[in-house]
This record gives structure tokens, sequence and C-alpha cells, in this order.
């Protein structure tokens, strides 16, 4: 299974504080050789004033995503490297072996729901240079 050790840290964008969880991986996990695709699942909410969402909508965030995450990680289909909340918008960041298996579990999870406020995009990033350089924002070497 994928480490489970992580790193939190607040930074600034243009749209306010930001917090970052980031996953840490051991030195010999292979994950970045198997897992080529970086998607980013994008959820608006509402938010308080300073941009972070209310404790009704962490609650409802949290557990469908956490719902999503344990079953693409259990079945190997992705594996979840950040999730990054503020500005009104959480994003959770995975890296996928393949498209296909990563968006018919999402549709079978989340379609049983009403329709949500997320958006998804996926982009090649076989040197996980996104991860790395979230790494690099906050001071982490690997």
């Amino acid at each position: 299974m994928f480490s489970n050790e992580w790193f939190a840290g607040e930074s600034e964008s243009d749209r306010g504080k930001i917090i970052t969880r980031g996953r840490m991986f051991a030195r010999d996990d292979h994950a970045s050789e198997t897992f080529l695709t970086r998607v980013e699942i994008q959820w608006e909410y509402r938010g308080e004033k300073d941009g972070m969402p209310s404790a009704d909508e962490t609650e409802v965030i949290d557990r469908i995503m956490n719902l999503l995450t344990e079953s693409l990680e259990k079945s190997k289909i992705a594996i979840l490297t950040a999730i990054h909340v503020g500005g009104k918008q959480a994003l959770y960041v995975y890296y996928t072996q393949k498209l296909e298996p990563f968006s018919d579990r999402v549709n079978e999870l989340l379609g049983r729901l009403p329709a949500l406020p997320i958006r998804i995009g996926a982009s090649a990033d076989p040197d996980w240079s996104d991860y790395k350089q979230m790494l690099e924002r906050f001071g982490i070497s690997r």
C-alpha cells in the first residue's frame, strides 16, 4: 500500500490563503514509475469570508472525497498526492495509471449523488513535476 505520511503547509495565492496537505513518499516508493497522469478534481464551495470552507462544507467534501480516494487507492487505480484548500475551492491531486478506469470509478461513485460543483482535468506528468514543485515550494527534499 501507499505511504500515509503527510505534511501540511500554508501559502498565499491571488485567491487568498491556501492550506496544503501533501503526501510523503519513501525514496524506494515506485509510485512515480507507475502513475504517470496527473488528475485534479476541483471542488468549488461558497466558503467563509477568508475563503476557507464552512464546517458543514468541510464535512461533506471530506466524506465524499475520502470515499472516492479510498476506492481509487484500494483498487490501485490512482494515488492521492495533495489536497489544497482555500480561495473557495478544494483541489485534490491524484496520479493515475490510466484515465479510463479513473473516470469509470469517479462516475460510478459520484454518479449516485446529486450533481456536485466539481471539475476534473488531467495532464501527462510522467516525471511528477507538479508534485516535485510542491515539495520544493515547502522546502521538502525527497
